[in-house]
């Protein structure tokens, strides 16, 4: 279950491992807003200048070209954020450039139908609001909603299930220095076309990253519920092997596999899901 702590929610994946990301507040969440309405707005100007251009090829007037805006407006109002939340990892142009990104509760992306849902009910979040004789403008509704749970959701986003997270900037190195003497794992031994996510090779990377400081049996403990699970996804040969001789070794094996191995990515800035750290929230570091 997820758990809360100030700005911080810590979730539990699947593999048992906990994970961190940071909420998105009402002001960044405004900004992004902000972005992305002047992207639509400038949208709508290109669209009535190639119109006005068309028209006056045609030599007439019509009144077909206001049709066609009011439609591009109605498509842009409610569609603008349900595409691009879909098909670019939860991040509008708007977002992205803020470093914002919407999830779902349970750390995962967002799908269509949970883009859609929070997107749909923007018009409830939009209302104004008269609370306590002071008048709050457009948005004063989602306002209020956010300011009264501790992952900032408004309306739209606690009927979908997602919220909004702050985006980490990470580092990515072609060739990490901890896997140099590992030898990748031919393809012939993986039997699936599943490819790890970045989020779980970060993980790898943040598992040996940590290793001086977590006590032996947690680390095995932490690469064993990893790696299980992963090597049954891959269809990996070697399962056995995988999860109960060498966990470690079979995760670092995984990283270089999938790590990109282009020099010309070497040093290129990244950006990965918004992971802290894989510990337990009832730890005494929190």
């Amino acid at each position: 279950m997820p758990r809360t702590e100030d700005n911080l929610v810590h979730i539990e994946t699947p593999e048992a491992v906990w994970l961190t990301f940071q909420v998105a507040g009402p002001g960044a969440r405004m900004g992004a807003y902000f972005l992305d309405l002047l992207f639509r707005i400038a949208i709508l100007y290109f669209l009535n200048w190639a119109l006005s251009i068309i028209v006056m090829g045609l030599g007439g007037t019509a009144g077909w070209p206001m049709g066609v805006l009011l439609l591009a407006f109605f498509i842009l109002e409610w569609g603008y954020s349900t595409f691009f939340e879909t098909f670019n990892n939860g991040r509008t142009p708007g977002k992205r450039i803020v470093g914002l990104r919407v999830i779902k509760v349970g750390g995962y992306p967002v799908g269509f139908y949970d883009a859609f849902m929070r997107n749909l009910l923007r018009a409830a979040d939009g209302m104004p609001l008269l609370l306590f004789g002071m008048f709050l403008p457009t948005y004063g509704v989602s306002l209020l909603v956010m300011l009264m749970n501790p992952k900032m959701q408004r309306i739209g986003d606690l009927i979908a299930g997602t919220m909004v997270v702050r985006e980490k900037k990470a580092r990515l190195r072609a060739n990490p220095g901890f896997v140099d003497l590992v030898q990748p794992i031919p393809r012939s031994q993986l039997r699936s076309g599943y490819r790890p996510s970045e989020r779980l090779l970060d993980l790898i990377e943040l598992l040996h990253q940590k290793k001086s400081s977590l006590l032996p049996g947690r680390r095995e403990e932490i690469a064993l519920v990893l790696a299980a699970p992963l090597a049954e996804r891959l269809g990996y040969d070697g399962k056995d092997e995988a999860e109960k001789n060498a966990p470690i070794d079979f995760l670092y094996r995984v990283y270089k596999t999938f790590q990109p191995q282009d020099p010309s990515t070497q040093g290129q800035e990244t950006t990965h899901n918004p992971i802290v750290e894989p510990e337990d929230p009832g730890s005494d570091s929190q």
